[in-house]
């Protein structure tokens, strides 16, 4: 069937610009955004390629941390915190801020819509990112498929370096703090190894 083929190429594509991504090139995540558009993204005038395979009930892998305990204070060791952090999306590792992929304590599957809206951001109390705002962001107004004179707010915010917090060390005995940047690539690679993780969608294009 055309549109199972099409599924397959649309997942090598998000393995290839993983690949990509995780040797340096951290713009390949314009790619990602523009394949995951092509897979979940409906509007009045183009058909996602899960609907065109009548797969909007099947589930996708969540790595990111529920944001509502945070928000509502009901889990405590978040008590007080400022609402400015990337919601259990990275990690501070070796390479400084980057995805961590499949090294987190969250692993649950959630239905495609649940998936697709969660919020995955949240900056300030009034700056939240779902995985869909930050695919369209990019694959429809900067760069993807388009580049449009006037970003989302919200993005904007995202994409400015130190938005996320900065990154502490020292360099000749003095220390030294550097912005995170590029937050919206590193989402987007994260969302690239879920999908690539999600039993269901892999065993779709089978």
């Amino acid at each position: 069937m055309r549109f199972t083929e099409h599924l397959r190429r649309q997942l090598a594509f998000l393995k290839r610009s993983a690949d990509a991504y995780d040797a340096g090139y951290q713009d390949e995540a314009i790619r990602i955004a523009t394949s995951i558009r092509v897979l979940l993204h409906d509007t009045n005038r183009c058909t996602s390629l899960l609907t065109h395979l009548s797969a909007r009930d099947i589930t996708l892998l969540s790595t990111c941390k529920d944001p509502q305990p945070i928000v509502n204070g009901s889990d405590p060791f978040y008590a007080g915190m400022r609402l400015r952090f990337f919601n259990g999306m990275a990690m501070f590792g070796n390479g400084g801020y980057r995805p961590k992929l499949g090294d987190g304590s969250t692993h649950v599957h959630l239905a495609v819509s649940d998936w697709w809206n969660q919020t995955v951001y949240i900056l300030d109390p009034t700056t939240w990112l779902s995985r869909k705002s930050i695919v369209l962001a990019v694959s429809d107004k900067d760069g993807g498929a388009h580049v449009d004179e006037r970003l989302t707010p919200e993005y904007e915010t995202l994409i400015t370096p130190g938005s996320l917090g900065v990154l502490i060390g020292e360099r000749e005995g003095q220390r030294v703090e550097v912005p995170i940047a590029d937050g919206h690539f590193l989402a987007l690679r994260q969302m690239a190894y879920e999908l690539l993780h999600s039993e269901d969608l892999v065993a779709l294009a089978q």
